[in-house]
């Protein structure tokens, strides 16, 4: 879209939130920064007014988009740049890439799907891109790893299935947590595979690092790494994760709040701090509460 759009709202999207209506015009294609950032700067026009993110729009209201590309407003690898809503190299080896990837943006292709980590990196490594070695939900920020070649991307996945790197998010959660020291959590999940339903188990380690009067900061390392894993085993023990809509219903305006915020492995330690406000502040200190954090735990 390189040029000013213009909609009118319909009566199926009156009473909205302006940036709600924008996120769903866009098809969440345009990250929620880039939408308040537009807002803020008086881009986008209520009636041919500046107005405010949270304000209601009504039927029959214009609302003007500015002209704008994905590439003017999604990801970069532009480490200088303070906006944490852009994909970053943390760091880089002749066999490993770390990323940074931000809330919203996928990271594997699919139906629908026109950008991602994968499409990215495919376009900052064009003759040899690298390989994915994990995956972070669509919703989820923070560390990914990538192998710059296939012999060490079979190195790094069989640490992970050794269960020899450690991984440890940080998640924002209703309610207040009294897990003190690292205390693991068990559930069964059930897997589709082949047409087939079989049960799995779902194992992590969960600790309380701050409480505050309706929410807690908690951190979780995973021992096994079921799809969702963190978010229903925090929302089956009543603490759902802030921004938790799929297994909570719950909505935050600075969506979900759940970041892999370490690894571990070998000489290699990388963290990177959330992209949260400080509504949801997480001090320098967050690590020294992280740790001791040792291998041990995962041979249970």
């Amino acid at each position: 879209m390189k040029k000013i759009n213009t909609v009118i709202v319909s009566k199926k999207a009156s009473g909205q939130k302006l940036y709600q209506f924008l996120e769903k015009y866009l098809n969440k294609q345009v990250p929620r920064s880039a939408i308040m950032k537009w807002i803020r700067t008086g881009q986008v026009r209520l009636d041919g007014k500046r107005t405010k993110p949270f304000e209601r729009i009504y039927q029959g209201q214009e609302v003007r988009i500015p002209p704008h590309s994905m590439e003017d407003v999604a990801y970069t690898t532009n480490t200088s740049d303070k906006n944490p809503f852009l994909l970053k190299k943390i760091y880089e080896d002749e066999n490993l890439l770390v990323l940074y990837k931000p809330p919203y943006l996928p990271t594997q292709p699919g139906k629908n799907i026109v950008d991602s980590v994968y499409h990215r990196v495919k376009r900052m490594y064009p003759k040899d891109p690298p390989y994915l070695v994990h995956r972070l939900d669509k919703h989820t920020s923070g560390l990914l790893l990538l192998a710059k070649n296939y012999l060490y991307l079979q190195h790094i996945q069989e640490l992970l299935q050794k269960r020899k790197i450690t991984k440890v998010y940080l998640a924002w959660v209703l309610g207040t947590t009294n897990w003190s020291n690292w205390t693991k959590i068990k559930d069964d999940f059930f897997e589709h595979r082949d047409n087939k339903k079989r049960k799995v188990n779902a194992i992590s380690f969960v600790k309380t690092l701050e409480n505050k009067k309706s929410n807690s900061l908690v951190a979780v390392s995973l021992v096994t790494g079921r799809k969702h894993q963190i978010r229903i085993q925090l929302s089956k023990r009543g603490h759902p994760i802030i921004g938790e809509k799929k297994y909570a219903h719950i909505s935050s305006s600075q969506g979900l709040l759940l970041h892999a915020y370490l690894l571990k492995w070998d000489k290699h330690k990388f963290t990177c701090p959330p992209p949260w406000t400080d509504i949801f502040h997480v001090g320098p200190d967050i690590e020294g509460k992280i740790f001791p954090l040792k291998f041990s735990l995962y041979n249970t």
